[in-house]
């Protein structure tokens, strides 16, 4: 639902929701009246409300409703600077879109992509069930997005910087974290160090083999093509593959296909690079209703491989370095409490 009696910020909004999902149906209200009807008719997973529409008194019955009903909320604060109430903690975002009093479209705008990030995020955990769970499909065949079990990444040419920055960013990790930087076999051992170094976090170079199953950044060994596999406990393991006619070594496409084929829940990142390499394996990823997340062409040293994903995964969130460390930290601090939570039972 979207609730505003501007028509103007309404088409904004279902605009941006429409490039994000394509099939979504938005139930626009115009009135107070209109969006509690739409909620008390329930079914809805996310409404979206410009404060505007909860001035008191004749919104106080549209926000009792907003606190109970089941799915996320977005609050649009285009009226005043909004503070955030003790019941809206957890269950209500708030995007300001006043900007030293005066309304700011390009302040909701930026704000908008980040904050339906949080509310997927939400839906997921609600839909996720544990690690070994049978893959739940929709009505067209294809699985349900769970929770990410990793994160794996993709780099070429401009690729070390790119990283470096990405790592920097990022913080401590919440997730394993696999990196695919195409790179001869003598120089990833140095590279992981240097990694290490930059960032402040546990890198290690790795070949063929299990995956520690806590969180650190993996640089996979130059010259050699590794597949992901998953055990039957869970267990992520990596394993020496010969890619036939392969030029560019570890391979992303293998590396991100095989975690689809796998099963594996896993987020992909494609960043600076010549060539094609992971665009079908993110696209792999993407249909198991994984995300996939690639660098702004702009800031790459070449563009090649984030264009090529983008053009065969159109799910894939075009986004700067920091801004990709961003929603990877978000994620998974989003994530990973309430899901040991589950496991734990």
């Amino acid at each position: 639902m979207v609730a505003s009696a501007s028509a103007f910020l309404r088409i904004g909004l279902i605009q941006q929701l429409r490039r994000r999902r394509s099939r979504m149906v938005a139930l626009e209200a115009a009135t107070v009246a209109e969006a509690m009807r739409i909620l008390a008719g329930g079914g809805i997973d996310m409404a979206i409300v410009d404060d505007a529409l909860t001035v008191p008194p004749a919104g106080d019955r549209l926000v009792a409703m907003i606190e109970r009903q089941p799915g996320r909320t977005l609050v649009i604060a285009t009226h005043q600077q909004r503070e955030v109430p003790p019941t809206w903690a957890d269950r209500v975002r708030v995007i300001q879109g006043v900007i030293d009093g005066v309304l700011d479209m390009g302040a909701i705008a930026r704000a908008l992509p980040a904050a339906l990030d949080e509310v997927a995020v939400d839906q997921d955990l609600r839909r996720a069930g544990p690690r070994n769970a049978p893959i739940v499909v929709d009505q067209a065949g294809r699985p349900l997005r769970g929770r990410p079990d990793i994160i794996l990444v993709a780099a070429s040419t401009g690729g070390p910087s790119a990283l470096t920055a990405l790592l920097r960013h990022l913080g401590p990790l919440r997730l394993p974290l696999v990196i695919a930087q195409h790179m001869p076999a003598d120089q990833t051992a140095g590279f992981a160090q240097y990694l290490a170094a930059e960032s402040g976090l546990q890198v290690i170079e790795r070949g063929d083999g299990p995956l520690p199953p806590s969180a650190q950044v993996t640089v996979l060994h130059g010259g050699s093509d590794y597949r992901l596999t998953c055990g039957r406990a869970g267990q992520l393991r990596l394993v020496a593959t010969a890619v036939a006619g392969n030029v560019f070594h570890p391979s992303a496409d293998l590396l991100f296909g095989s975690a689809a084929e796998a099963g594996v829940s896993a987020i992909a990142v494609v960043l600076s690079g010549m060539g094609e390499d992971g665009a079908r394996g993110a696209a792999a990823i993407a249909a198991q209703g994984g995300r996939v997340l690639v660098q702004d062409y702009l800031s790459c040293i070449v563009a090649g491989m984030p264009q090529a994903t983008r053009a065969a995964c159109p799910s894939a969130a075009v986004a700067d370095v920091a801004e990709i460390a961003e929603r990877l930290a978000r994620w998974s601090r989003a994530l990973i409490p309430r899901a040991a939570a589950m496991v734990g039972g």
